[in-house]
């Protein structure tokens, strides 16, 4: 039987690096327009600042169905939001959609304050619907403010590779031909 390598907080940032890598690659490599990679990225950034967890995937693959985009690259991208990022975009979403509700004049019957150190299973039992509402307020904020630098950020990142790779291509070809 295989040895199990231990967990070292070197090799930990290796396999996060290469998870990283593989993944741009996997985006850089896609065979559409790059408008559609960027298109299909936004969307799984924003379904990832929603609070709708479990039907990100079907809800990233509706948005690209019905707005146009590419779904591996939101099936990619939505993997921004993951079990260690979730708690971070939801204490935003909630201190936000709290502010966002206050400033309006929308009143919270709330009991609980929500924080990382103190979030317990009961506080989100006993009191849901005052956690998702200042949610979804500051999802309507924060969803399209990340997939908008998202799909800027990763158009930027398809046209750069694309045009370093056909400048390497062209490169190859005068030095071999195009055998």
């Amino acid at each position: 039987m295989a040895e199990i390598k231990p967990a070292t907080p070197e090799r930990k940032k290796r396999v996060l690096k290469h998870f990283v890598r593989y993944h741009l690659i996997r985006l850089h490599r896609l065979a559409e327009d790059p408008k559609a990679i960027a298109l299909g990225s936004a969307w799984g950034i924003f379904v990832s600042f929603t609070p709708f967890l479990g039907f990100h995937l079907i809800l990233c693959t509706l948005m690209c169905i019905i707005f146009g985009g590419s779904k591996l690259a939101s099936w990619i991208s939505s993997l921004i939001g993951n079990p260690a990022t979730f708690p971070f975009f939801f204490w935003a979403d909630y201190t936000l959609g709290g502010w966002i509700m206050k400033t309006l004049g929308i009143a919270r019957n709330t009991t609980t304050e929500l924080s990382i150190e103190g979030l317990s299973f009961e506080a989100l039992a006993n009191d849901m619907s005052n956690i998702i509402v200042p949610i979804l307020f500051g999802a309507v904020i924060m969803a399209p403010l990340a997939a908008a630098t998202g799909y800027w950020t990763t158009y930027k990142f398809v046209e750069l590779t694309r045009h370093r790779r056909m400048k390497r291509m062209k490169l190859a070809r005068e030095k071999y031909g195009n055998a």
